[in-house]
């Protein structure tokens, strides 16, 4: 689904180009708040999934309770931004 998405932002860039300056400008704008959207919770989630698997790994389950709980006041943060 996620190369779906990316493919279509790339067609609609392309069928943008053939138009004016202007919608090539709201096009690139439109991208770029997509991918800000989409990557920044990716990166989140996955750095948060490495360390929780990490100290679950090491037996460290008060180290993983605190990756958990910073993982889930930055999500929340996030949201409300």
């Amino acid at each position: 689904m996620g190369v779906w998405g990316w493919w279509a932002f790339d067609i609609f860039t392309l069928l943008a180009s053939y138009m004016s300056a202007d919608v090539i400008a709201a096009q690139t704008i439109l991208r770029t708040i997509g991918l800000i959207t989409f990557m920044l919770p990716v990166g989140i989630s996955s750095a948060c999934a490495t360390l929780l698997g990490n100290s679950v790994g090491e037996a460290r389950i008060d180290k993983a309770k605190v990756y958990y709980k910073a993982s889930l006041l930055l999500s929340v943060v996030l949201s409300v931004i």
